[in-house]
């Protein structure tokens, strides 16, 4: 664990926290609270992540909201939790209510047909095996495939998809281990602060991610919460505090608990 922010001090955050009315605990899935798989559909939370989870619901003593590139649908089969949290998914284009109301951002015309090209494009290069369909965008994965191949997957959709992208209101996103085909204009930044807008009398929020998508969310949160980078090696990052998954994470998420529990 280590602090990358000049005077910030994590023992006055926690007592801080201990005393806060409405704290917000926001949280990115792949990476952070559960390790890469080659097989998506296997990347289940590190152990005890699940456990202390639900032990914060349970006490709902805290706003828990996870915010991932993954679909809602795959979140909720993989983290399996006793309550429903209030998840974000596909960068906040879909979004799960506590009370199970799912509501998804609508699509124009131009950016649906661009989505539609893109999708009949790569079934067509052959790349069905690291396509991951998604309501808002496409992405591809190279994850556990030899780096010739990541390099030659990569290149191929840049300059396929990059002079056209802004015809269709699209973007290129580059992510740990893939390349993804989204709409432009919604990211996980745009997720925190419509969730900050929509909370009144917000008093300690934190973000915890690892990926350069979640770096929108640390910009967004820039001087209102704390900033969590979690990954095994340390990067370049707005983040305010480094720790390294699994112990390093379950000792964040255990303090954070016993701080509300007191």
């Amino acid at each position: 664990m280590q602090v990358l922010r000049d005077n910030f001090d994590l023992d006055q955050f926690f007592s801080d926290l201990s005393g806060a009315i409405k704290p917000i605990l926001l949280l990115d899935y792949d990476g952070t609270l559960a390790p890469f798989q080659v097989k998506r559909d296997e990347a289940v939370p590190y152990p005890g992540v699940r456990e202390i989870l639900n032990q914060i619901l349970r006490a709902d003593h805290t706003h828990i909201l996870v915010i991932s590139g993954r679909r809602v649908d795959d979140l909720t089969a993989l983290l399996k939790l006793e309550k429903q949290p209030e998840i974000w998914g596909s960068h906040g284009n879909e979004r799960l209510l506590r009370d199970g109301r799912y509501i998804l951002s609508k699509l124009s015309e131009r950016e649906s047909r661009g989505l539609d090209l893109a999708r009949k494009w790569a079934k067509e290069q052959g790349l069905d095996a690291n396509l991951e369909e998604k309501p808002a965008s496409l992405a591809f994965h190279w994850r556990g495939l030899d780096k010739s191949r990541a390099d030659e997957i990569r290149k191929n959709v840049r300059d396929t998809w990059e002079p056209v992208k802004d015809y269709y209101n699209l973007k290129l996103l580059d992510f740990d281990g893939g390349i993804e085909i989204k709409v432009a204009g919604r990211n996980k930044g745009d997720a925190v602060q419509r969730i900050l807008t929509e909370i009144d009398e917000i008093e300690e929020v934190a973000y915890l991610g690892d990926d350069f998508t979640d770096e929108d969310a640390f910009r967004a949160l820039q001087g209102k919460g704390l900033r969590v980078l979690v990954r095994q090696e340390r990067r370049e990052t707005l983040a305010d505090l480094w720790i390294i998954p699994p112990d390093e994470l379950l000792y964040f998420l255990r303090r954070w608990h016993e701080a509300r529990s007191r």
